[in-house]
């Protein structure tokens, strides 16, 4: 109960009074106490033992009975020293301070400190307020200043005693008093404050409930009505939101669940399976109770974890291909987070490949078939029109029409020949019908040989082409005949895609991991928007000038492939019109298809 903010109120409404009039009292206490010392004192020195008195008392002392007489001439002043049954005088020997007379006899002697002020010849008027009395002592001297008398007047204090003990219950009256006036007022204030609060604490139950419907009636323009406004707008908002993540959800579910793709989510912490649609059961089974290990590490047998997943970088994807139950799967493996929660799960998707496999695996067969049938007709064409153009020669007629279309035909025929070769280089790589030749060679030493052999090609379009070794000659592992070919098609498309008279240098060298080589020309550049696509097949950035030089399309396909074959990766950098620059990266270690590591330094 006293939890609660109302009886909160209350008791800060009680201790308030509490402490107000305990404050009041205190100060009301300690004044009285001081006015009633304060007025002793004043009233004895200026009403009661000023100077005409004073002279009176010492003409008595110095008479025949001094005591009687003093006491005579303070018996008349005794009203206004206010000598009542609390407050006496006394007329003291000033030598011993024996009682010699006064009015009254209950003590024989004492001393003070105002009295023994007052032996040494001054008036004593110091009142200690913590004594239990306050007296006022007056010296009474001869003519040669030896005090002879000492007039003391006693005050024992009850009167103030009396006062105070009054003004003290007062006090505790009016702290009961306050206290239950506080109680009352508390009660009556707090609760227009805690209606309000109470309705809007039930409010929030309801909508904790999901009744986000009913408004609350705002009864005031004050902090707690613009509360209700704000709770109010605030439950408007939260049901409209819910209504909105409701809809999306139902969405994404109905697409969850009529999608041909496999897809489950996992948990961080436990790797348990989080949620599946449908199409999962049938590529995984019943994964419900398996963790993310038993069912990649365990049943599929793939190399991944948990760990290795959430810590991709934003945007990327891991992938493996899964062969399970006669079809093909590409599983994709990615982290998703919520907010301000760092990996709070992973998603796994399998798209079934198995008809584009197929495909895939029809179009290279049919490539290599087509290409390897072409290679016959190509060359008896060829030879043709060899035959053609010799003949025309040897009659004379090299500028007949006939000879010019042999020509033609012959050029062409080159072309369709090139095509044909490049279509089975890569449909061989394609199908892994092709190993690679590796062998230990001077990579330096090989690109400064083709830079030799490309020359004449250079020069003939009065282009520069320079040779730069960038480390001391080393040794690689692979295929020579390959890394020449690529190194080959990058140069030639240098040459190509210069305009005559430009400057194309050709780097090698070595970091100890990776050998690097770089074709750098000043040539027409290549387009941003074209980069991605430049090493898809049969893809050209200006159609017209591939054809016009010959080109097929596959020059940096080829190159890409056998780059890859060695483990490496091909990179082009191009800002138009300042030219292109194409790197080769291949690592100096690596695995051979046996999986037996080389070590190519």
């Amino acid at each position: 109960m006293f939890k609660s903010i109302q009886w909160k109120i209350i008791v800060i409404f009680v201790l308030l009074t509490i402490s107000v009039m305990v404050v009041v009292g205190t100060f009301l206490l300690q004044n009285i106490s001081s006015y009633y010392l304060n007025d002793f004192r004043d009233s004895m020195s200026e009403q009661v033992f000023n100077r005409e008195f004073l002279n009176e008392l010492t003409e008595a002392a110095e008479g025949e009975q001094p005591v009687e007489e003093m006491e005579e001439l303070l018996g008349v002043y005794s009203v206004w020293m206010g000598i009542d049954s609390f407050r006496n005088y006394y007329i003291l020997d000033g030598a011993t301070c024996r009682v010699l007379a006064g009015s009254s006899r209950d003590e024989a002697f004492f001393t003070t400190p105002n009295i023994v002020t007052a032996m040494a010849g001054m008036t004593g008027s110091n009142i200690d307020r913590s004594a239990r009395y306050m007296d006022y002592a007056v010296p009474i001297s001869d003519k040669n200043g030896i005090v002879r008398y000492i007039i003391s007047v006693r005050d024992t204090k009850e009167e103030v005693y009396d006062i105070t003990r009054n003004i003290f219950v007062n006090i505790l009256w009016a702290i009961l008093f306050g206290i239950l006036f506080s109680l009352i007022l508390g009660f009556v204030l707090s609760g227009t404050i805690i209606a309000p609060l109470s309705t809007l604490q039930y409010r929030a139950e309801t909508m904790a409930e999901g009744d986000f419907k009913h408004k609350i009636e705002v009864q005031s323009r004050d902090e707690i009505g613009r509360l209700t406004m704000a709770f109010n707008t605030m439950a408007a908002q939260i049901d409209e939101s819910l209504a909105d993540i409701a809809a999306e959800k139902n969405k994404i579910e109905t697409v969850l669940l009529h999608m041909t793709d496999a897809i489950i989510a996992f948990e961080s912490s436990t790797g348990r399976v989080i949620h599946e649609n449908p199409a999962c059961a049938g590529v995984l089974g019943d994964v419900s109770k398996l963790t993310f290990d038993e069912i990649f590490g365990g049943r599929l047998g793939l190399d991944v974890n948990m760990s290795r997943v959430l810590y991709l970088d934003e945007g990327q994807t891991l992938e493996f291909d899964v062969e399970r139950e006669g079809k093909n799967y590409k599983a994709a493996f990615v982290p998703f987070n919520a907010e301000n929660v760092f990996s709070s799960g992973v998603i796994v998707v399998f798209r079934d490949i198995t008809k584009q496999l197929k495909l895939e695996n029809s179009r290279r067969e049919f490539v290599a078939n087509v290409s390897h049938e072409l290679r016959t007709p190509l060359t008896t064409i060829k030879g043709y029109a060899e035959t053609i153009i010799d003949i025309e020669s040897d009659e004379g007629r090299d500028d007949g029409p006939t000879a010019g279309f042999a020509r033609v035909i012959d050029t062409e025929t080159d072309r369709m020949t090139r095509l044909v070769k490049d279509l089975l280089t890569l449909s061989q790589l394609d199908n892994n019908k092709q190993r690679l030749n590796c062998t230990s060679f001077d990579l330096m030493e090989l690109s400064q040989s083709v830079t030799e052999k490309m020359s004449i090609n250079a020069k003939s379009h009065s282009h520069e082409l320079n040779f730069i070794p960038r480390s001391e000659p080393f040794s690689f592992f692979g295929d020579k005949d390959r890394i020449e070919q690529v190194l080959i098609n990058i140069i030639s498309n240098a040459i190509k895609y210069t305009l005559d008279g430009g400057k194309i240098d050709v780097e090698c060298g070595s970091d100890g991991q990776n050998a690097l080589l770089r074709v750098t020309d000043n040539g027409i550049g290549i387009p941003r928007e074209d980069i991605p696509h430049i090493f898809e097949r049969f893809y050209r950035v200006d159609k017209a000038r591939s054809r016009q030089s010959g080109g097929t399309g596959l020059g940096l396909a080829i190159a890409r492939e056998i780059v890859q074959r060695h483990g490496g990766d091909i990179e082009i950098e191009s800002h138009m019109p300042n030219g292109t620059s194409v790197s080769i990266i291949l690592p100096l270690f690596r695995e051979n298809p046996e999986g037996e590591v080389e070590d190519i330094v």
